[in-house]
């Protein structure tokens, strides 16, 4: 074979040689370990073996009438086998080896969601972004940012945090507008999701604040109109659509929140809302 100690540095042919060594006497170590639990359970083997055919020929003698009494036999009532500790290990897990290995599985991911339930993020608000626009969706960071300005710490973390979970729409492609409509039945359905930034008419029932701010023109039957030189400044973002709103959803019974549980929420994100209708006014001014 041919010799390639040249190519290889000195320091790398003497860690392979170290480890290959160490390796060794940990495989001699096991075989050593190996050999004393047989030998061990050989030598109880053949105790117990002696002991019961001193027990046979005791017995022999009690009918013989040899012998009225044995101290042997009533030792083999009371005593049993002593066992090693790595012996009633090894058998434990001979017998049981499987049901060890699933109550393991299960207190794993036990500890993994009780972990990932405490260490989860919970935002103070979650504000629903769905647009066919791009530009809604390439401005997430300045909206979150925005979106932090006016709102507060309402879970008591000590931090101000809201996720935007922005949904792009485009229904002219049958794949993704099957997607995004799954994506919003799926949002709308939990009752933390009462803030709503969009640029379309929706399926879902908006709060009316027409009649709260008669005398303005910038609200819809869905909400505020953010297009203004305060939210242009703000999100970057000098062609914003001017039918680009911010609402408030009212309250409704959904599949995992009761009608009072959603007006919670909405009580909760009201501040947040007319401080934005309260800045984008006077901006106008």
């Amino acid at each position: 074979m041919e010799n390639r100690d040249g190519f290889i540095p000195k320091d790398d042919i003497e860690f392979e040689r170290e480890l290959r060594q160490r390796e060794a006497e940990e495989a001699a170590m096991r075989e050593k370990l190996e050999a004393e639990r047989r030998e061990a359970e050989e030598k109880a083997r053949a105790e117990y073996e002696k002991t019961l055919q001193d027990r046979k020929i005791e017995l022999i003698k009690l009918k013989q009438g040899v012998i009225e009494s044995s101290d042997v036999i009533k030792e083999v009532h009371e005593e049993k086998p002593k066992l090693t500790l790595s012996q009633k290990l090894s058998g434990m897990w001979y017998r049981s080896k499987w049901l060890i290995i699933f109550a393991a599985a299960m207190v794993f991911a036990f500890a993994y969601i009780i972990y990932d339930t405490a260490t989860a993020e919970h935002p103070d608000f979650t504000v629903l972004a769905i647009s066919s626009d791009t530009g809604l969706y390439y401005r997430s960071v300045e909206l979150e940012e925005f979106m932090e300005s006016y709102a507060y710490d309402a879970n008591g973390d000590g931090e101000v945090s809201v996720l935007i979970y922005n949904i792009t729409t485009d229904y002219g492609d049958p794949n993704t507008a099957t997607s995004a409509q799954a994506q919003i039945m799926s949002q709308l359905q939990s009752g933390e999701n009462v803030i709503i930034i969009s640029d379309e008419s929706t399926d879902f029932l908006m709060t009316d604040f027409r009649e709260d701010y008669p005398d303005s023109d910038r609200f819809t039957e869905n909400g505020l109109l953010l297009n203004c030189a305060l939210t242009r400044e703000k999100l970057k973002w000098e062609a914003m659509p001017d039918n680009l709103y911010i609402g408030v959803r009212s309250a409704a019974r959904l599949l995992s929140t009761s009608k009072d549980e959603m007006q919670e929420e909405i009580d909760k994100a009201m501040p947040v809302f007319e401080k934005i209708v309260e800045d984008v006014l006077a901006s106008e001014k």
